[in-house]
């Protein structure tokens, strides 16, 4: 937990108790909601022992965790039967917390006090501590009337700016269901100070949700063009390959940057393009009339790569750009490609995507942010089962182009193989292999074997997942420890064993290809990286969370040398 936040409360905790003990507790209205009867409920960061007594005589076998040992001394002296009931532990690592196994976790007003670089693991921890089934009931402000300087009070203590939808997310990404939410004022009775009190259950099994709308815009909207698949492919792979480049709204919506899907729609379009007999990807082209929009720009722009290997040359286009070898002509074709894509974005498939759909139109655009912009129930679906949703849009788009162009004889298995191709990947690899061989790197990232002159390039998350060259993701490895690794994901253990030397390949790589380490880390990070300080952890939280969430929600095996698991 913060160390300011602690140092505050410690030295108020006198003060602190009591103020809490003169009020009842906002969520004791909830307990037979979400709990049962007799049920074993651990109260984190339970303060002056409020909340645990009421359950202790609500019938409830109570638990607490206070990391302030004048608050725990304050709360049995208070409270006496909380005696033996009440240990030192707090998030984002809480111990065995009195062995665990619980049917209840109650968790008030304590992940406003943790850096957002912590919030993974604090959920990952209330997971653990919980049963399968067992019923999480947490709050949080949903508004504060005092001014906060970077996220702290007067006191210091730390108010990280954290959604109740985001909140919701995150605990939806690692197998929880929400059952409730309630939105009430302060207790304390504080002007301008609200709260949001949120229920979930955790699940035995994956996240699965009914995807009925996007289903509605996949199957029912009519299409003129490609133009709505390549929307939905985009948003689905940016949610679970980019979540944090999304920005979250008080309102109700989130909003994905219109560049980040014209980068992605670039890779699409390139393959179908190189072609050497014209796709049409819309019924006006297929019928000899107006081309798509960016046809042109993106034509232009894979002149100069066109006799450079496969697809047009898209692993060179790929390769130069990487390595910032762009002349100026083709980064001003480069340019214009994107935003003749973002136009085509907005005027289309944002505009008229759920047509279909009795509410109407599901997306929105933002001219002065250039956000696409979405409801956070539908930005939920392309988080929960992005990897599903981006797989079965690419079967509809190559069948979509069958019967668009029908009258060109052109059969969706020709289609299929141009949607799913990728730049080369060992190819791809090259900048961080030169990098590594130039500073003579001389241990393997997973086991510190030693690397004499003979290295493997892996992909942290595999290549067969995510389809990821971005330098963060590459890291030096033993060729025997990549061959075993394979399509694995490293375990947590492993990863934490290996973060210094993850880190130290990230400064090595930054350091020598700074501009295009920024660019592909930007979409990982979700803004831009400092140019000093702790950046390195910062993205080693968004590394690590992108591999869990990736395990979590796809099964995947996890390993480390000598060892796999799932």
């Amino acid at each position: 937990m913060d160390p300011k936040t602690l140092a505050f409360y410690a030295n108020n905790a006198v003060e602190i108790a009591q103020r809490y003990e003169s009020v009842s507790s906002p969520v004791e209205r909830y307990y037979a909601a979400a709990f049962t009867p007799g049920a074993r409920v651990l109260d984190i960061g339970c303060g002056s022992g409020r909340d645990a007594a009421r359950l202790l005589a609500g019938g409830y076998d109570a638990y607490g965790i206070e990391p302030v040992a004048a608050l725990r001394t304050a709360a049995v002296a208070a409270h006496p039967e909380l005696t033996g009931r009440i240990a030192d532990g707090a998030l984002p690592h809480a111990g065995d917390a009195f062995g665990g196994d619980f049917d209840g976790i109650v968790c008030t007003a304590v992940l406003m006090h943790l850096p957002d670089t912590e919030l993974l693991d604090a959920a990952l921890t209330i997971r653990r501590l919980l049963k399968p089934h067992g019923r999480l009931l947490l709050s949080i402000p949903a508004s504060r009337s005092e001014t906060l300087i970077q996220d702290r009070d007067a006191g210091g203590r730390l108010f990280s700016p954290v959604a109740a939808d985001e909140v919701s997310l995150l605990f939806e990404r690692l197998g929880f269901v929400p059952v409730g939410r309630w939105d009430s004022e302060d207790a304390l009775g504080r002007t301008g100070t609200s709260w949001t009190t949120l229920l979930f259950e955790r699940k035995t099994s994956g996240v699965q949700r009914p995807i009925d709308q996007i289903e509605s815009i996949l199957n029912r909207d009519r299409k003129e063009a490609t133009y709505k698949l390549a929307l939905i492919r985009a948003l689905a792979e940016i949610a679970t390959q980019e979540a944090r480049s999304a920005a979250w709204f008080a309102n109700g919506t989130v909003g994905v940057p219109i560049r980040r899907i014209a980068e992605r729609w670039l890779l699409y379009y390139w393959p179908v393009f190189s072609h050497p007999t014209q796709i049409p990807q819309s019924r006006a082209e297929a019928a000899g009339g107006k081309p798509l929009k960016f046809r042109s720009a993106l034509s232009a722009l894979m002149e100069p790569f066109a006799e450079q290997g496969a697809h047009a040359g898209l692993t060179s286009w790929h390769l130069a750009r990487t390595s910032d070898q762009l002349d100026p002509v083709t980064r001003r074709r480069l340019e214009l490609a994107l935003k003749s894509m973002s136009e085509a974005i907005r005027s289309g498939p944002v505009t008229f995507s759920g047509s279909g759909l009795e509410s109407g139109p599901v997306f929105t655009y933002d001219a002065r942010s250039r956000l696409v912009l979405m409801p956070t129930e539908l930005w939920r679906e392309f988080s929960l089962l992005g990897h599903w949703i981006a797989d079965a849009v690419v079967v509809r788009w190559a069948a979509l182009t069958q019967q668009i162009a029908h009258r060109q004889g052109v059969d969706a298995g020709d289609v299929l193989p141009l949607l799913l191709a990728k730049p080369e990947a060992f190819r791809s690899t090259q900048l961080a292999r030169d990098a590594y061989a130039a500073a003579r790197v001389c241990a393997c990232t997973w086991s510190e074997r030693v690397l004499d002159g003979s290295f493997a390039v892996d992909h942290a998350i595999p290549f067969s997942l995510w389809g990821n060259n971005d330098l963060w993701n590459l890291v030096p490895a033993h060729p025997k420890v990549n061959l075993g690794k394979s399509d694995k994901l490293p375990d947590p253990h492993l990863l934490a064993l290996s973060k210094p030397r993850i880190m130290g390949c990230w400064e090595l790589l930054r350091d020598r290809l700074p501009s295009t380490f920024d660019r592909q880390a930007e979409g990982l990070a979700g803004e831009r990286l400092p140019a000093t300080g702790p950046w390195t952890e910062k993205l080693f939280s968004r590394f690590r969370e992108a591999i869990e969430f990736t395990a979590l929600q796809r099964g995947i095996e996890r390993w480390s040398p000598g060892i796999s698991r799932h």
